[in-house]
């Protein structure tokens, strides 16, 4: 997952920030009016990100890297399951995602970066 401000460039979204505890939770305002939220740890890492909206955003930008690892994993799924949500769970990164035409929605954590006592519900 890259940075945050990298990130906000890229989208060209409008960003606003919250302290909360351990770790900061950045709202990204996309011009679709989509909504894309980057949490970094203590050191500044993003360590999850959600999103959703009328679109998909740029995720390929957003996952770096997992992205690849993500496709690669939803190539070896049973063609007739390819209609049910993406997702990729592994020790080093957890991706899902779900949606219809409309209306998308995807969260992705790696549990490494995240801060001691981390809940996925602390995402909403």
């Amino acid at each position: 997952m890259t940075g945050v401000q990298t990130d906000r460039a890229h989208l060209a979204a409008r960003l606003s920030s919250t302290t909360i505890g351990t770790h900061t939770r950045h709202e990204m305002t996309l011009p679709n009016g989509g909504l894309v939220k980057e949490f970094t740890n203590a050191n500044g890492r993003v360590y999850a990100l959600t999103w959703s909206g009328p679109g998909k955003p740029d995720l390929r930008s957003l996952l770096g890297g997992y992205f690849d690892r993500l496709q690669a994993g939803n190539a070896r799924i049973n063609p007739r399951a390819r209609r049910q949500p993406m997702q990729l769970v592994r020790s080093d990164v957890v991706i899902q995602t779900g949606g219809h035409m409309g209306y998308f929605w995807g969260v992705a954590y790696i549990p490494a970066l995240a801060p001691a006592g981390f809940a996925v519900t602390e995402l909403q």
